[in-house]
């Protein structure tokens, strides 16, 4: 069963969240090094897990759930 780990960051100015990650693998353990990883490489989501400043929700989510790179290519900002 695949799993979604998404972690909102709180904002240490305003209190508030302005930044959402969300983690997908296979596995927990997939799921759990990317979160790892991704402290080492991004200064601002280390700083928040330092600091105790995220929320994080596991779900169990359906293989049907996973994001395809096709729903990514056609996004836009």
């Amino acid at each position: 069963m695949p799993y979604a780990l998404e972690v909102s960051i709180i904002d240490a100015g305003d209190n508030t969240i302005k930044v959402v990650h969300t983690f997908y693998g296979v596995t927990e353990e997939e799921v759990r090094t990317y979160y790892r990883e991704h402290t080492h490489s991004c200064e601002y989501f280390k700083s928040a897990v330092k600091d105790g400043r995220v929320i994080e929700e596991l779900d169990e989510i359906d293989d049907d759930e996973l994001p395809e790179v096709e729903e990514f290519e056609e996004e836009e900002i």
